[in-house]
């Protein structure tokens, strides 16, 4: 899986982003998550033999639920060829998907998506899914939030700090989701952060504002409960 030492930087650049128009950030790294993090023998596993409707959760060996398929629905709707998730565009916002820029690669990053407040270029949400080597979903929360933590300490160094190291944990589309909230003074950004594991993916929620704080809540709690991600092993 990923190495999230590298990660970190490319956690920095997701929070610095910016559509093409504004401020730009270089971003380097290569990540997988940590050599020797426990898991259990089922994470090596192939997928249940179990049939699942399509578009339906189910129940895996893990206990987490499964999305077999993608179907959106709403007035516009994100859906890269290929990508593992789709979304409705919020009310307000537009589509700045090939707008956006992190600077360069970011590791294993399979895909972005972004949507933005009309005519803001710091108030935008985005939507980036890694690559795992292994599934997620057999990894207990403790050590996902673990995982995470040192990616939160590892921010504060760079500047940015978070009301809490603590996770507040959830789920999106039934997929475990631990959710952070951070501020850079620096760009007087704020952001409310959400990474969601299900299988072979890791998906970064980053909903981000400068100017627009209200709207980009909405729109966050709007994509939170339009988004889907697809079960991949």
């Amino acid at each position: 899986m990923r190495d999230w030492s590298p990660r970190r930087a490319a956690l920095l650049g997701v929070l610095s982003a910016a559509l093409v128009a504004g401020c730009t950030t270089t971003v380097n790294g290569n990540g997988r998550l940590a050599e020797g993090v426990s898991v259990p023998p089922s994470a090596t596993e192939g997928p249940s033999d179990t049939a699942t409707p399509s578009g339906s959760a189910s129940s895996r060996p893990s206990d987490q639920p499964t999305r077999q398929s993608l179907k959106c629905s709403g007035d516009e709707i994100v859906s890269p060829p290929g990508a593992p998730y789709c979304f409705a565009v919020p009310e307000g916002f537009v589509d700045v998907s090939r707008s956006v820029t992190l600077g360069t690669s970011v590791g294993n990053e399979r895909f972005r998506s972004a949507v933005a407040v009309n005519h803001r270029d710091r108030d935008l949400i985005i939507i980036t899914t890694y690559e795992l080597r292994i599934d997620a979903d057999p990894i207990p929360d403790d050590t996902l939030e673990t995982e995470l933590s040192s990616v939160l300490a590892q921010l504060t160094k760079q500047g940015f700090s978070f009301d809490s190291a603590v996770a507040k944990r959830t789920t999106v589309d039934g997929a475990r989701t631990f959710g952070f909230h951070a501020q850079e003074p620096r760009n007087k950004l704020q952001a409310d952060l959400y990474f969601a594991f299900r299988g072979r993916n890791e998906f970064e929620i980053n909903c981000q504002w400068r100017d627009t704080a209200g709207d980009v809540q909405r729109g966050c709690r709007s994509v939170l409960s339009s988004l889907q991600l697809k079960t991949e092993t």
